[in-house]
Parts: structure tokens; C-alpha cells; sequence
């Protein structure tokens, strides 16, 4: 899933074989190619995108490359394929467009790593932007570059990832169980997948690589008693989403600083995700979604 962010921003037009469409979607629905056939349950993937070994999220960011000079070994140690991005400079920044670039792919990353199918992990100070001047080893450093600086906490950071947190454990917009694609009786799909234009996301679109946007649409979330969707945008412009049949009311917009949503819409009606940045909507009419077709990964 970060791949999928930092690529997009960092490089739209060189495509990885795994930043495709159907690889994010993979990951965001638990990697069930790795647990559904030993039969592990969704819970057993364990997600995140930063751990303590790496660099912190904040980093991820702003760094293309590490900075371990301190560590005493000439900034050989560390991995030097970080698959970070430093979003137009090295390291801090006072350009407002590269700092609010910066902000928007740490929410970004933050919302899919939480809301994902599965098991999330954060690593402690990504919540509040806590860097460690692009030290990506710090083994050797019980000092101010591993400290987390309290003092320096970007708490609309912070505020974004409680209200993240507080929708995960309302909502649960993935069950802990593997979707199957099929309607139910009512004609109602546990899990679909659309393009931008209201279209079934199928075949080779699932892997084209120069197209990233995608909707997923649950109609059987976890907790939550109506159907969920997911409007991702990881682009570098903003783009239109056809909205499903219904009423739509917005839950989460990361390109908010605290994640703040008043979108609204019905379906088939036209709603713009910023660019670099997610939606998740519920819907608030008892209308079912509309059908489609059985997509499959």
C-alpha cells in the first residue's frame, strides 16, 4: 500500500508492477493470496507501512535517500531502497506545497494502513509526525534523532488519527472474514470494485499502470449496519468519482488536516477526491447498491 501512494506522487508516468490497482487491492482486503489458503483468517495479516527498522512516516516523505552519517559508518548501513519519496526536496522544507504534500500521503498512508482488512500497525510517533532526520538505522542513537519530541507534535496529526481510529472501531469496514464477490438474496455484493467513471473494475484495468484511482464498495462491512465505500485517489490531480445508487454521506476526507468530511452525494451524481487522497463515504437511505457483475482479483 505505500508503494502504491509514494509511486503515484513521486513518478505517475514510470509504473511498478506492484503499485497496480489490483496489488493495492490485494493488500487493502487482508493479502488473502498469502493467508486464504492455508485458511488464516483475515486478522492474521499484520499491516503497516512503517515499522521501528526504517524510516519513521514523517521521513518517508521527505527523504529519497538515508542519512546515517551519525551512526559512525559512513551511511553505508541502513537499506537504500527505502521506496520513499521526498516530495520535490531533501529533507525539511519551507515550500507550503511540498509541506502540504507531505501531510496529505502521511494521512493517506495512515487511513488505508488502519482501515485495511486485517490487523494495523503503527509504528509510536507517526501519529504526531515525529522524525528522525532521515536516519533509517538508529540503533546506535538513544538521543534527540530516536526520542519522540512531544514539543513538536503536529497534532492535526494527531486529531486525524484518533478520528481514523474511533471509525475502525465503529465501523469496522472490513469484516475478519474473506469476501467472495457474489450477492447475496437481495442482490447486495459482500465486495465490489468500480472505476472512477461508475464502471465494473475488471480485467486487465485491474493492472493497467498508469490508472490508480478505484472505488470499493462494501456492502457487508464488519460493524457498521450499511454499506461502506471507499473513494481512493492516489493521483496528482484531483478526479471525478460516479457515486452508487443511494445516499452518500462523508465519514473521511484525507486531504482534511483532521480528516474532517461533509461530502455529500446520491448516486450517479459526480464527486471530486482530491488528488493524493481517500474518501469514505456511508451510505444513509435504505437503497441497495447497485448490482454488478462478480469481479474478482
Amino acid at each position: 500500500m505505500r508503494c502504491f501512494w509514494i509511486q503515484s506522487a513521486a513518478s505517475p508516468h514510470t509504473p511498478v508492477s506492484n503499485c497496480t490497482r489490483g496489488g493495492f487491492a490485494m493488500r487493502l482486503c487482508g493479502s488473502s493470496d498469502v493467508y486464504q489458503p492455508s485458511r488464516r483468517t483475515p486478522a492474521k495479516s499484520l499491516n503497516y507501512v512503517v515499522s521501528h527498522d526504517g524510516f519513521t512516516l514523517r521521513d518517508l516523505v521527505s527523504y529519497n535517500q538515508r542519512h546515517n552519517l551519525a551512526n559512525g559508518e559512513y551511511n553505508r548501513d541502513g537499506t537504500s531502497d527505502n521506496l520513499s519519496f521526498n516530495c520535490g526536496a531533501e529533507g525539511p522544507s519551507d515550500d507550503p506545497v511540498i509541506q502540504a504534500l507531505r501531510q496529505k500521503l502521511q494521512r493517506a498512508l495512515l487511513a488505508t494502513t488502519l482501515l485495511a482488512q486485517g490487523t494495523p500497525m503503527i509504528c509510536a510517533g507517526d501519529e504526531i509526525g515525529h522524525t528522525q532526520g532521515g536516519n533509517n538505522n538508529p540503533y546506535c542513537q538513544d538521543n534527540t534523532i530516536t526520542w519522540i519530541n512531544w514539543l513538536a507534535a503536529d497534532n492535526d496529526l494527531l486529531a486525524f488519527t484518533q478520528h481514523v481510529l474511533r471509525l475502525r472501531h465503529q465501523l469496522q469496514p472490513f469484516h475478519n472474514q474473506w469476501y467472495s464477490g457474489i450477492a447475496d438474496i437481495d442482490g447486495v455484493y459482500d465486495l465490489s470494485w468500480w472505476q472512477a467513471d461508475g464502471s465494473v473494475l475488471q480485467g486487465d484495468a485491474w493492472h493497467h499502470p498508469l490508472t490508480r484511482t478505484l472505488a470499493c464498495l462494501v456492502g457487508h462491512p464488519g460493524r457498521s449496519l450499511l454499506p461502506l465505500l471507499l473513494l481512493v485517489n492516489p493521483e496528482a490531480s484531483d478526479a471525478e468519482f460516479v457515486l452508487p445508487r443511494g445516499q452518500w454521506q462523508g465519514l473521511l476526507d484525507t486531504a482534511h488536516p483532521r480528516g474532517e468530511s461533509r461530502h455529500q452525494g446520491q448516486g450517479a451524481s459526480h464527486l471530486t477526491v482530491a488528488a493524493n487522497s481517500m474518501l469514505l463515504l456511508q451510505q444513509t437511505a435504505s437503497h441497495t447498491p447497485q448490482t454488478m457483475e462478480q469481479t474478482s482479483l
